[in-house]
């Protein structure tokens, strides 16, 4: 007796079998990831926490000096960051870096009064509360949460004259805030904001401070101190400490 096979059962046994049939070649792949010992959120919100510091001081009165930066002070998280970008303020400035501080016209000291990261924690809700006679307790309840951490740079320095030991101005610190915000809105985040997201939607590459990798010619560099800039030389202290005299001054005669 022949048994008919009705047209949808067809259909449904056409759709299935290539599925079928395809079973065996399925299979699956893991791939494994690894974190840093320091997140790059807080990496970033110290390193621009530094740079804002530093863009606050003025190095133009270095112009044309022998200058040796001294870390002897500097004790501190990301010190071969602060350092680095003390050379490169210093280089921008016009000024010439010394191997050493018998070398140099000025000396440098750099300090650390406070290089880290601090986390605020607030949220709109129910707090937890314990079950009375149980030792259990109902969970936070959270409509809008904000968690915030913060990037400090307290950066101190100071110049002196490495062969008579008098200070080139009274010197000064700098100090800049940094921080990143992640909210988030019934479970459904992060919404973030601040610093960090700002330099990682700017980062196309290489940043270079005068747009080019390595500026030709005899073109000064623009000035990286914003407005109200902490004067790392003061003008009436160099007066009375009296500069080095650049070569190009003693070849001419000329004191400064």
């Amino acid at each position: 007796m022949a048994y008919c096979v009705p047209t949808k059962m067809k259909n449904f046994i056409h759709l299935v079998m290539p599925v079928v049939l395809l079973l065996p070649g399925i299979g699956c792949s893991a791939t494994r990831s690894s974190n840093t010992a320091r997140t790059a959120t807080e990496q970033i919100l110290l390193s621009a926490a530094i740079d804002r510091s530093l863009s606050n001081v003025s190095f133009e009165p270095l112009r044309s000096q022998k200058v040796f930066i001294d870390d002897k002070y500097l004790d501190s998280v990301d010190k071969g960051y602060v350092m680095g970008t003390l050379r490169h303020r210093a280089l921008a400035a016009g000024a010439v870096l010394a191997p050493s501080a018998a070398e140099a016209d000025v000396v440098i000291e750099a300090r650390s009064g406070g290089i880290g990261t601090d986390t605020e924690e607030s949220f709109i809700g129910i707090p937890s509360v314990g079950v009375p006679g149980m030792a259990i307790s109902i969970p936070d309840i959270k409509l809008v949460q904000r968690n915030t951490q913060h990037g400090t740079a307290k950066i101190g320095l100071v110049a002196y004259d490495p062969k008579t030991g008098a200070a080139l101005g009274i010197g000064g610190q700098s100090t800049a805030l940094t921080k990143s915000d992640d909210m988030f809105v019934l479970g459904v985040g992060p919404i973030r904001s601040g610093e960090v997201r700002q330099e990682r939607e700017a980062a196309v590459g290489y940043q270079s401070t005068s747009r080019t990798f390595m500026p030709m010619g005899s073109k000064q560099s623009d000035s990286l101190a914003k407005k109200n800039p902490l004067a790392l030389v003061d003008d009436s202290m160099v007066r009375m400490a009296d500069l080095p005299p650049t070569a190009e001054s003693s070849s001419s005669g000329v004191s400064r």
